[in-house]
């Protein structure tokens, strides 16, 4: 079912709801200038010949009702297995 924004704003404002607002927190990340940034060893090259010889991670906050939840997931990149 496809429904204009519009009709959803007009149901929500008769029906007397409002959505939730949420704004986006900004880093509090504090880099120290005087450091030097880490060499890339890769050269963004991710071209690899055989399992676990690059290995790409990431690691993701999420809140939730109890506190902040991360996530974190290593990608073997010959395998493109997590």
């Amino acid at each position: 079912m496809v429904v204009n924004h519009k009709r959803v704003a007009r149901l929500m404002r008769e029906a007397g709801i409002q959505g939730l607002y949420r704004r986006r927190r900004r880093g509090c990340t504090v880099r120290d200038p005087h450091t030097e940034p880490y060499t890339d060893l890769v050269d963004r090259d991710f071209t690899v010949d055989g399992p676990n010889e690059l290995w790409c991670t990431d690691i993701t906050e999420h809140p939730t009702e109890e506190g902040k939840v991360y996530c974190a997931a290593v990608l073997d990149a010959y395998s493109r297995r997590v």
